[in-house]
């Protein structure tokens, strides 16, 4: 089961865009897996073999190397094992990362062929 960390009246504000508004985006709340880190805004996801929500790794295991989206915002998983991803829509292509990095041009591409985002 999902854990969220429920403090309510706090508001985080990130400076950083990963949607781009060209296209509507479809962001779907998913369950990540717990005390995997922190994973950042603009990482590109895959599901592990328990279909919880992890970093993509293009150079890893089936399922991991399978993207499913783009994290929308900030999660630390040692608090929160839920959160944002967009899987439909458009996103800026300098948010996206793989693992913390800069995603690569083969990353990107395995993005869109194997979702419906398109990258800008």
């Amino acid at each position: 089961m999902a854990t969220v960390n429920g403090v309510v009246g706090t508001q985080t504000i990130s400076s950083k865009s990963v949607i781009d508004g060209r296209h509507p985006a479809v962001v779907r709340l998913m369950e990540f897996s717990a005390d995997n880190g922190t994973i950042p805004a603009g990482e590109i996801i895959a599901l592990n073999s328990e279909g919880t929500a992890q970093s993509y790794n293009p150079a890893g295991a089936s399922p991991l190397n399978i993207p499913v989206g783009v994290c929308t915002e900030d999660i630390d998983t040692s608090k929160d094992t839920a959160g944002n991803v967009m899987v439909h829509g458009t996103v800026l292509a300098a948010s996206l990362l793989v693992m913390g990095s800069e995603a690569s041009a083969s990353a990107r591409a395995a993005l869109e062929a194997d979702t419906s985002i398109w990258i800008f």
